[in-house]
């Protein structure tokens, strides 16, 4: 079944992108961003560049998962330096890509939908990234993850709404949260996780990293919904929109006081983002295409059944494992099959290559 509509497919070669405005902090980079797009080489795909730098990013989150999925455990310090990294070339990559795009005349929706879709993903990275360099104390951590999740949808929801994508709150914005990550993940690799779980006047230190997080996000988020709302022409419609995502959300509470959570927090989690990562994808391609966003998700219903299953089952530890391992490789497949779909829509409407640049 095809997402994008024939009258959304028509409306593709009339979107145009509107910035929230920039930080700062991106204003000083700029530059830079600059410098590194006249390095790059003509033929080098923006698509490409963006898909390089979620790579990266993917690749070294797998790493520390890999080493740990508990949030408790003691990691080799080189999987810190490697992620240091990754967040700062996605950072960069993702802000050239639309330089590489403009220098070679190949801008096209797609590349706009694949940067904002491939960023919707990466946020969940940077979230247990940050969780593995301070040891964070997984059931706080489930709550900063949670508002920060719900910030990620209202925003784009925004966008849907209204036109305009703002990733700044006043001149805080996501190049500010990359440099964060960034920071906190040296300071693991130099001083060891432990450092990060000192308290400081009684208070423990990564705290004073994810406090402020968890306040702006709760924040943002109620004033997003209301506002939101408002603006919407259609208010009710809106408001129906939050339901798949108030759904999904009370799944979660679900996996969270189960039994395999404290063993298994981070593939959990990542579960979480990606799923919702995917809901999140549809409002972006609704706001591209001028779609009407779907109420109904069928990737949800997998992951419905196996957390009744989980919450309902009874079933033994090593049982419940094997549900969250089947949850997962089947939500995975859902959503590359999703993804593939809107892809090639939009590719065989414009008659384009996803990573290469066609000849003027």
């Amino acid at each position: 079944m095809k997402f994008i509509s024939d009258k959304g497919l028509d409306e593709l070669k009339r979107y145009q992108y509107k910035s929230g405005g920039y930080t700062t902090i991106d204003n000083l980079m700029n530059d830079f961003w600059l410098g590194v797009t006249e390095r790059l080489p003509l033929w080098l795909a923006p698509n490409l560049i963006t898909f390089l730098g979620f790579l990266i990013m993917v690749s070294a989150s797998a790493c520390q998962i890999y080493y740990d999925t508990t949030f408790t455990k003691d990691i080799p310090r080189w999987t810190f330096w490697l992620m240091a990294f990754a967040i700062f070339a996605y950072q960069t990559l993702d802000a050239v890509d639309g330089k590489q795009a403009r220098r070679t005349k190949s801008s096209s929706p797609l590349g706009q939908l694949f940067d904002h879709g491939c960023d919707s993903f990466i946020l969940t990275f940077f979230g247990l990234a940050m969780a593995q360099a301070c040891k964070v104390d997984k059931d706080f951590f489930f709550w900063v993850f949670l508002n920060v999740q719900l910030c990620e949808w209202a925003i784009n929801q925004k966008e849907h709404i209204t036109g305009i994508l703002n990733t700044n709150l006043g001149n805080f914005g996501v190049t500010e949260l990359e440099f964060i990550c960034v920071g906190v993940e040296i300071i693991a690799a130099i001083f060891g996780q432990d450092i990060l779980t000192q308290q400081f006047f009684g208070i423990v230190l990564y705290k004073i990293v994810f406090v402020p997080i968890l306040i702006a996000a709760v924040i943002a988020n109620v004033y997003m919904f209301i506002t939101n709302i408002l603006a919407s022409s259609n208010r009710v419609e809106s408001v129906l929109e939050w339901i798949p995502i108030f759904l999904h959300i009370s799944c979660q509470f679900v996996w969270f006081s189960s039994n395999i959570y404290q063993q298994l927090a981070a593939p959990i989690l990542l579960l979480f983002g990606l799923i919702l990562s995917l809901i999140t994808c549809k409002v972006i391609v609704c706001s591209v295409t001028k779609d009407q966003f779907p109420l109904f998700h069928v990737e949800l219903i997998p992951f419905i059944l196996f957390t009744l299953l989980i919450q309902f089952g009874n079933f033994s530890y090593d049982n419940n494992i094997r549900l969250f391992w089947s949850a997962f490789f089947i939500e995975s497949i859902l959503i590359f099959v999703f993804l593939r779909g809107v892809i090639i829509q939009i590719l065989n409407h414009l008659n384009i290559q996803l990573f290469k640049i066609a000849r003027q």
